[in-house]
């Protein structure tokens, strides 16, 4: 779930490309005035899109979450995991009557075979609402398999207040009841906000903590929870040092290639920002990035990465590196005069981090949350969320899977 969207009290279509991006820039100035003031998002806003089914087909992808799909209004924020034996698992939130972070949402999975071509079908992961009962928010998923065990574990939160973990011994199929680790993994205590980076956990490929899971976190600050056990255990690292008066929110870990004398690999924290105006008014809203050179326990200060830009309110970004290529691969909304999430992009880097050039554009139009996952010696599996007109809120018509090449 997302800390401080944009403005829910705001008309849902901006009205399309036909815009001028001043008329847009001026817009979200009265928007962000008419906010100020605003009080607590209403219930169940912002409805589902009206139209339900997936976007026209695009050459070389495929839906896998639609609206109306299993009787759910909206499906947001994948998450995606390729396991050892090769098989894609592209989770989600499934959000029945509304797109709203709060209310009746589930976590459901598709699982593919063949690197994404074909998807067998919708599985209910974990819920807790019914129809006419209680409802609970049930999201923010994050997978890491255990190299050795093969055994797939499942972070995700409840009401973003509670952190629950399950098990799959099965590559996805079916999963072990939750049992809550708030009191042991959430960061500040037990009060307040709780959430994952998405997609973002990792496995240490070498040195003295070889096989170590790693799964990055938010509460009051960034930090990251790791075992060094294969997932018998699970431990808080200390939270990640940012900037005065900026709250990082989602984040995403990855090697980046290098390593310490000793073998660690030197890891790379990418972390949301959510600037409140656009950076080319404000001068400040980028991407947030800290180093770690004891794997993931402790951080760099973080700076500001003037190459990365935050659209209003920030969004998720998935990081990933991939040993094929020896590259780092970062894919974000990438939207004209940094405004509303369009323009999917994907960088990458070969020097940690420190610098990032174009790679590739997946989708022009609306584009929100994505996850990247290595594929083969040279691709990367991109699932995302996506729409065909800008939005001031994104929400998505389709939750698309497609590869690209990391050449």
């Amino acid at each position: 779930m997302r800390v401080g969207e944009l403005c829910h009290v705001c008309p849902t279509v901006l009205g399309g490309h036909s815009f001028s991006w001043l008329k847009s820039l001026l817009l979200v100035t009265a928007v962000l005035a008419s906010t100020t003031t605003a009080t607590k998002t209403p219930p169940g806003y912002p409805p589902s899109p009206k139209i339900k089914g997936c976007l026209p087909k695009q050459p070389g992808s495929i839906d896998i979450f639609c609206p109306g799909d299993e009787g759910y209004g909206c499906y947001k924020i994948p998450t995606l995991l390729q396991t050892r034996n090769g098989t894609l698992l592209g989770m989600i939130e499934a959000r029945k009557f509304s797109c709203d972070d709060k209310g009746y949402v589930d976590l459901r999975v598709r699982r593919s075979h063949d690197n994404g071509t074909t998807w067998g079908p919708s599985l209910l992961v974990h819920g807790n609402s019914t129809d006419n009962g209680t409802w609970t928010t049930v999201g923010d998923a994050m997978m890491v398999q255990d190299p050795t065990t093969g055994i797939i574990f499942l972070l995700h939160t409840r009401n973003n207040t509670l952190l629950y973990l399950s098990r799959s011994n099965n590559e996805g199929v079916t999963w072990s009841a939750p049992r809550d680790v708030t009191a042991t993994l959430k960061y500040g205590g037990m009060e307040g906000w709780i959430g994952s980076g998405h997609a973002g956990a990792i496995v240490l490929s070498s040195g003295p903590h070889l096989g170590r899971l790693i799964m990055p976190m938010y509460s009051i600050a960034p930090y990251s929870i790791y075992s060094d056990d294969h997932g018998n255990t699970w431990h808080m690292g200390a939270a990640v040092s940012l900037p005065l008066k900026i709250m990082g929110g989602e984040n995403q870990i990855a090697e980046t290639g290098f390593f310490t004398k000793d073998g660690t690999p030197i890891l790379l924290i990418s972390i949301r920002n959510s600037p409140k105006v656009p950076v080319i008014i404000s001068g400040k809203g980028y991407r947030l990035q800290a180093l770690s050179h004891d794997g993931g326990i402790t951080w760099s200060i973080s700076t500001e990465n003037r190459q990365l830009f935050e659209p209003i309110s920030g969004c998720e970004g998935s990081l990933v590196y991939h040993p094929g290529v020896r590259k780092l691969f970062f894919s974000h909304p990438d939207p004209p005069l940094e405004l509303f999430r369009t323009n999917l992009r994907v960088w990458s880097s070969s020097n940690m981090g420190s610098t990032w050039e174009h790679h590739a554009i997946v989708w022009k139009q609306a584009a929100g949350y994505s996850a990247l996952t290595p594929i083969g010696k040279d691709q990367l599996g991109v699932l995302y969320d996506r729409n065909n007109h800008t939005m001031v809120v994104f929400e998505a018509q389709s939750v698309t899977f497609t590869v690209i090449s990391a050449d």
